[in-house]
């Protein structure tokens, strides 16, 4: 490994930015950008992809980012990555969003412990970028915003982050289906986007301010 490109753990080295395989399908719209500014965005990943089709897209998605930042009223976000449109034939969509979860320092303020609670309410322990997280459902899916559609699957990560004592990352796992109703054929495509959350969990992974990956591996 090049020292340029990486650092090691052992040197103290702070998680400030991540980095994350982005499933093929999906686009990346960064924390805290306009609607405008958002479909720009996507709109330069499609590339020459025609993904309006007549259906009005481009409204239907700068809406959509606007309930989205509405929402986000603390500018939590760091990025959310969504799939174009529903899957065809099924009418669902996905989308997995990353946040950050700043803790207030004190005495009841221990981060593993947090997590350890997690666990004993039922949470999955794993490893995200590294670092000790809880991965666990969300028994009751929240409304997916005021439109028709409804929450199949919600699923929920929070992830220490390397040399932050009072920093979590959350990230949620959306799988949305339009009026159409529950499916079997439904079922399935969602327990497919769990699966792949899943994968992606485990690209993750943390880099300090100059950009390098954190890693346990020697980097002379």
């Amino acid at each position: 490994m090049s020292g340029a490109r990486y650092v090691s753990r052992s040197s103290g080295a702070v998680g400030a930015s991540y980095s994350v395989v982005v499933p093929p399908g999906f686009v990346r719209i960064p924390g805290g950008a306009s609607p405008a500014a958002a479909l720009a965005f996507v709109q330069d990943q499609l590339g020459d992809v025609d993904v309006d089709a007549g259906h009005g897209f481009e409204t239907r998605f700068v809406d959509a980012l606007r309930r989205v930042g509405e929402a986000d009223e603390h500018h939590a976000v760091l990025d959310s990555f969504v799939t174009c449109g529903a899957v065809p034939d099924v009418g669902v969509a996905c989308s997995i969003v990353f946040a950050a979860v700043p803790t207030v320092p004190g005495p009841h303020s221990d981060l593993d412990r947090l997590l350890l609670a997690r666990i004993a309410a039922g949470a999955t322990g794993v490893d995200v970028g590294g670092d000790p997280a809880v991965t666990w459902e969300l028994d009751r899916p929240a409304p997916a915003g005021p439109g028709p559609e409804h929450a199949l699957r919600r699923r929920a990560v929070l992830a220490r982050v390397v040399g932050h004592d009072h920093l979590l990352v959350s990230i949620v796992l959306t799988v949305v289906a339009d009026t159409g109703g529950d499916t079997p054929a439904r079922r399935e495509v969602a327990d497919a986007f769990v699966e792949l959350f899943e994968a992606v969990l485990t690209t993750v992974r943390w880099r300090d301010e100059a950009g390098r990956l954190i890693t346990d591996r020697p980097t002379a």
